[in-house]
């Protein structure tokens, strides 16, 4: 009997997994994405000054308070009425789809890979969850490192006016996300809307420190979440985006297990963490580190960038459960290290980018990948070069307070 190819390299990499000495799930910290012990040497960083000395806090500060004054955000802002007549239901389109300029009305939509439709805009749940996001990851980081009450205070209440009150809260599915006139009301591709929850068990435990924390909140968002996996798990979009492919598969486990790691889900996390091996270790990544999905896009350098942050974020989930990816290369020879320097190949143009890129390279989009590069792997060259990007955009990183030798694991 001969065994299937891709279940001997499936296996090959669990034996790995089971028997590398290395293992690096027992941490001090409950955080999943966010390095903890980095965030302690940061915080020791921002203690020994004042903040006058210190220009990643004041930037942080100042997008803080500007965050302050941001939302709330909810689903019940939008106009159009999604078709199950909930208006809590959350509803966005597909961006790349666009009227058939042979059709009178347009129907059904066809696809332009790359180009944003603007009617996308139109659809306001999309811009509001990523800007609840932002607000979210500013306030949390900003109460983390001052302490100041304020910045849970206003996070709490953003958070309670999203995922809890009965007024303003999104039902926990995306059974109408990404939908295409003409086509469809909504896809497992959708999913990917609502990537950024993978950072949000990081956030909610910064702010349950928090005094304006209680309970209640506690209690309403392991309701919530534990609905929503369980729709990301059994529906047909869920089952459908975990096998899809290209950064929506990374995206989608990149998503579920930080959540059902953070509700205590341990033998699930456990389980989709084995299920996302060959879907992504195995096929995403080239001997080269080149990502071919990825680079088939019109915009193939952000798709690349993007899908190795989820890469990253699915390894660091997975160290949870005692899964140790970062040095574990496929049986073409691809690895998470060579995905990377792929990619840094290009930074300062070392290298010319000849794949398609149909909008201004962003050389910067790479930066947080470098950063957890630079200490998974104790590579000071990493460190060098994400210190270098995104200045002048004055955004607030906590991997900037650090440098490298203060990265010592």
């Amino acid at each position: 009997m001969s065994l299937n190819p891709k279940f001997c390299n499936t296996l090959s990499l669990l034996l790995y997994i089971l028997i590398f000495p290395s293992l690096l799930w027992a941490q001090q910290d409950d955080f999943i994405l966010l390095e903890g012990a980095v965030l302690k040497k940061a915080k020791e960083v921002i203690r020994s000054g004042s903040s006058q000395d210190i220009p990643e806090l004041k930037a942080l500060i100042q997008e803080a308070d500007q965050a302050l004054g941001s939302g709330p955000f909810s689903v019940v802002h939008k106009k159009q009425l999604p078709p199950s007549g909930d208006i809590h239901d959350y509803t966005s389109m597909g961006p790349y789809w666009w009227p058939d300029p042979e059709k009178e009305d347009g129907l059904p939509y066809i696809r332009r890979d790359g180009e944003v439709n603007p009617e996308f805009h139109d659809y306001k749940d999309h811009n509001e969850f990523v800007a609840l996001m932002n607000a979210l990851e500013i306030l949390s980081q900003a109460f983390y490192f001052t302490e100041d009450e304020k910045y849970a205070q206003h996070a709490i209440r953003l958070v309670n006016t999203w995922f809890l009150d009965s007024e303003t809260k999104m039902n926990p599915n995306l059974n109408f996300a990404q939908r295409i006139p003409g086509r469809t009301e909504g896809r497992g591709i959708g999913i990917i809307d609502t990537r950024h929850l993978a950072e949000l068990p990081d956030i909610l435990n910064v702010l349950s420190a928090s005094e304006h924390w209680d309970e209640g909140i506690s209690k309403g968002m392991e309701d919530w979440l534990g609905s929503y996996v369980s729709w990301l798990v059994n529906s047909k979009h869920g089952k459908d985006e975990a096998v899809h492919g290209n950064n929506h598969t990374t995206w989608y486990f990149a998503q579920i297990i930080p959540l059902t790691l953070h509700l205590g889900q341990m033998d699930r996390a456990d389980s989709l963490a084995k299920a996302g091996l060959p879907l992504i270790m195995e096929e995403m990544i080239e001997k080269d580190g080149s990502q071919p999905a990825e680079l088939a896009r019109t915009r193939s350098y952000d798709y690349s960038s993007m899908n190795l942050l989820a890469i990253m974020y699915y390894a660091q989930a997975c160290e949870k459960v005692g899964m140790d990816l970062w040095s574990v290369e496929n049986e073409k020879g691809g690895s998470i290290r060579k995905a990377l320097d792929f990619l840094n190949s290009f930074t300062d143009a070392k290298e010319e980018w000849t794949y398609e890129q149909i909008k201004a390279i962003d050389y910067s989009r790479i930066k947080e990948q470098l950063n957890i590069g630079a200490y998974k792997y104790q590579n000071k060259g990493y460190k060098k070069v994400a210190d270098k990007m995104g200045k002048e955009k004055s955004e607030f990183s906590y991997w900037d307070l650090v440098n490298f030798k203060q990265l010592r694991r």
